[in-house]
């Protein structure tokens, strides 16, 4: 009888602690990191949120409101140019010239994170590349970069950080750069964010006389 209860209370126990030792045993849900080969953004899909502006011949780019402005280096496009971000002068948001020369008015919120992102740029290592270009592990070779260029608050000077063969998911990069050998992942958000500015883009099909004016605040960047 003795042996009896002791075999009814104990196996209880038993199945207690074998459920407690699964659960301990089942791995954490961890999100992947932009490193595992995602890539995430609060602000993904701006571009398409943005409106067109009701007047865009009658906007001004000055380099006293560029917020950041993306030329891109490509094989087959030397001088090409991605995305310029200029705040606001009135109302809430602010104003996005794309690579087709499409001016947009940019939702405040995706405007304030974009141009938030940019200014990180300014706190990370230089890199030994040329330009201060961050270079992508990639198997093909001739990638195109993309050239960020920020002012530092209250100032028009520019800053210009590169990054060479991004691709949403790829962040391994072929240097490492002061101890980073992934892309840093705000740099990675800011960077996918970017090439939203290429959406809908046309080779031939682009309002190169908004993309001259932009250009021309950005003078010897370019």
């Amino acid at each position: 009888m003795h042996l009896l209860r002791t075999l009814v209370t104990a196996f209880p126990l038993l199945a207690i602690q074998t459920c407690a030792a699964q659960k301990a045993q089942k791995p954490v849900n961890i999100q992947p990191s932009m490193a595992d080969g995602q890539w995430s953004s609060r602000y993904a899909g701006w571009h398409a949120r943005a409106q067109p502006h009701p007047n865009p011949s009658s906007f001004e780019p000055t380099r006293e409101t560029l917020a950041f402005a993306v030329l891109r280096n490509a094989q087959a496009d030397h001088d090409g140019f991605t995305l310029a971000l200029f705040k606001p002068t009135s109302g809430s948001g602010g104003i996005a010239v794309d690579a087709a020369g499409k001016v947009l008015e940019v939702a405040q919120d995706d405007f304030a994170g974009l141009e938030s992102l940019a200014q990180n740029l300014l706190t990370l290592p230089k890199s030994e590349g040329f330009r201060n270009t961050w270079v992508l592990e990639r198997d093909r070779t001739s990638q195109p970069i993309e050239r960020i260029l920020v002012p530092r608050e209250g100032s028009t000077e520019l800053t210009e950080t590169g990054v060479q063969g991004f691709a949403k998911g790829i962040s391994k990069l072929k240097y490492p750069v002061d101890g980073h050998t992934d892309l840093p992942a705000a740099f990675a958000e800011l960077a996918g964010l970017i090439l939203e500015g290429r959406d809908d883009y046309v080779r031939g099909g682009e309002d190169s006389g908004t993309i001259g004016r932009v250009k021309n605040v950005l003078g010897d960047a370019v």
